[in-house]
């Protein structure tokens, strides 16, 4: 025995065995004429809530709103967190002798060295809540020194993230969704 159904996604009307539409006795069930269509169907739930999560991070960290390639405009941003990280959150972290390479030379991919508890570290600094480093912590390999990322926002300039970045195989480093969480909290929002 079949029966009637719509598709969820296309709308596209087709007949299927009673079984097939409510197997668990769910009346509520989503029906679909193809595994194409559900497949699209899950894709878009996926971006929605991508879409969503994406919102409220730029919320809480703020967002400079550039395109990819605008390189002048983001090389601007990202010098002025840079300075930011020098000038306020690195000393308030109990970094002292901070070396501004990133003021010398755009081309140098490490920003900061600095001495941290009697010993001279690399800072990196970026206004990314995510950061792909593997040449970094290559250098940091190489000249045995350990490595701290520091994720500046330029939406609330008091907010930053610095972490120790383990030298092991590990090519992103990002700010965790749970400090996300709870600056969103401590926001209200």
């Amino acid at each position: 025995m079949a029966e009637e159904v719509q598709c969820y996604l296309c709308g596209t009307i087709v007949r299927k065995p009673i079984n097939e539409i409510a197997p668990k006795g769910r009346p509520w069930t989503h029906h679909y004429c193809s595994r194409a269509c559900y497949n699209r169907h899950r894709a878009n739930q996926h971006l929605a809530v991508k879409a969503r999560w994406l919102k409220f991070q730029r919320q809480v960290w703020g967002s400079t709103e550039l395109k990819r390639m605008n390189v002048e405009k983001s090389m601007v941003f990202g010098r002025q967190g840079e300075v930011l990280a020098r000038d306020r959150h690195l000393p308030t972290e109990g970094f002292t002798e901070i070396a501004d390479f990133a003021g010398h030379s755009n081309q140098f991919f490490i920003d900061f060295i600095a001495t941290y508890q009697g010993e001279r570290v690399l800072v990196d600094a970026t206004i990314k809540l995510k950061a792909y480093i593997p040449a970094k912590i290559n250098l940091a390999r190489a000249l045995r020194m350990r490595l701290f990322i520091i994720h500046v926002s330029l939406g609330d300039t008091a907010l930053y993230y610095l972490h120790e970045v383990p030298l092991l195989n590990k090519s992103v480093v990002r700010v965790p969704a749970a400090f996300i969480r709870k600056v969103a909290l401590e926001l209200g929002l």
